[in-house]
């Protein structure tokens, strides 16, 4: 009996339907005879928890080798991202955690795809580029888009997609597959025995010329992670507290201790907790500056880092960050500006009459548009120590705001 520690460990992963899963099962018995380690969530996945997503990207790390087949139908989209099937996730788990990825798409749906819908897409989605200076957040958008102008611009052609009887999200999965991937194979998988033996010839041709190795996942990580982030967060509690001396605050030793809070980290692509992609990173925060309003100007109350800010500005100077933060007179948001000379980020708050402004190095060189586009990202990277800043902020507004 051979051991299975040492066996390539290989997931196979389709969109959900019936007319796959002879291919699945078979497939299972045979790469198992040749002495793989197939992962198959009908056999072998063991015990699941009440987070069966979480349970399948688990199992994709673990494994080597990821097996992709695609045919007509997507499955179910996934509760935490709407956006994107379970298949889906598993695929960009793969390629996340850089495993051997295979995937094989049913023949007549493949070359339909690069006949009739890779250039479109290809076309769309380099204007959206374009447009916004950044990749749209799914691809799955863009096929919507035009599937929604299609019955009126080309009801020919839009007949002829439907006929296809593929689902519309299918066409933006393979668009990324044929992207992201070096390799995307057709084969017809309705005949599992034939579909096997080119799988498993596939294989050992790629496994000869590569063979990754990985790490498994420790349970252990993720509550060590929280452990250290609530240590963190109680010192820095104690330590802004200790910048208040007998009633008064030591402004500029305060924003010196939030600063270093302030650690910057990547840019990912877009917000789903399950597709990660980085774009660019956002530097140690630089330094602070504090304003406060006296009567028509806006005045330096503290700063710390390496800045040599302005000492005051109108309050109606529609040049400066400071003074249009404050006219937007809205406390409940952080404001994201962007000096593209300077390849600069400024994070601006407003806390009653104070202005707080924050500096960070972007690290490529983007226009104002593309920041704007990934506002909301860089405001995720910035504050991934949020409550550290904003107990800081509550510190700072309560200790010298008048009212």
């Amino acid at each position: 009996m051979s051991s299975t520690f040492n066996s390539t460990r290989v997931f196979i992963s389709s969109t959900a339907q019936e007319s796959l899963k002879p291919l699945r099962i078979k497939l299972e018995e045979r790469l198992k005879a040749a002495g793989h380690l197939p992962l198959l969530f009908e056999k072998n996945f063991g015990f699941w928890t009440d987070d069966a997503l979480s349970d399948c990207l688990d199992k994709v790390s673990d494994s080597h080798v990821y097996l992709l087949f695609i045919s007509d139908k997507s499955g179910s989209f996934t509760h935490i991202d709407p956006k994107i099937t379970a298949t889906y996730a598993e695929f960009h788990r793969a390629k996340t955690n850089d495993l051997v990825i295979i995937p094989i798409v049913e023949s007549h749906i493949y070359n339909f795809f690069i006949e009739h819908i890779k250039g479109e897409l290809d076309f769309r989605i380099e204007r959206f580029i374009k447009e916004h200076d950044r990749e749209p957040d799914y691809t799955y958008d863009i096929v919507l888009e035009w599937f929604d102008q299609l019955p009126e611009s080309n009801p020919v052609f839009w007949d002829r997609i439907k006929s296809e009887n593929v689902d519309p999200f299918n066409w933006a999965f393979i668009y990324d597959v044929y992207r992201d991937t070096p390799w995307t194979y057709n084969f017809p998988l309705a005949n599992a025995d034939k579909a096997c033996d080119f799988v498993l010839a596939s294989l050992s041709n790629i496994l000869r010329s590569v063979v990754p190795y990985y790490n498994m996942i420790d349970s252990l990580v993720s509550m060590v992670d929280e452990t250290v982030r609530l240590s963190s967060y109680t010192g820095s509690i104690l330590e802004f507290i200790q910048c208040i001396k007998k009633g008064t605050l030591n402004v500029e030793l305060l924003l010196s201790k939030l600063r270093y809070d302030l650690t910057g980290g990547p840019i990912y692509h877009n917000q789903s907790p399950i597709m990660r992609k980085k774009v660019a990173n956002v530097s140690e925060c630089e330094a602070i500056c504090l304003y406060k309003r006296e009567q028509d100007h806006l005045e330096l109350v503290g700063f710390t880092g390496s800045s040599n800010p302005q000492k005051s500005y109108m309050v109606n100077d529609l040049n400066s960050y400071v003074a249009s933060t404050y006219q937007k007179n809205d406390d409940t948001v952080e404001n994201i500006f962007y000096n593209e000379e300077k390849q600069k980020i400024y994070l601006t708050k407003k806390v009653g009459d104070l202005i707080i402004s924050v500096h960070f190095l972007l690290s490529e060189p983007w226009s104002e548009k593309r920041v704007k586009s990934y506002e909301h990202q860089i405001l995720a990277a910035i504050m991934k120590k949020r409550e550290h800043f904003d107990t800081a902020i509550d510190l700072i507004g309560g200790m010298l705001n008048d009212n």
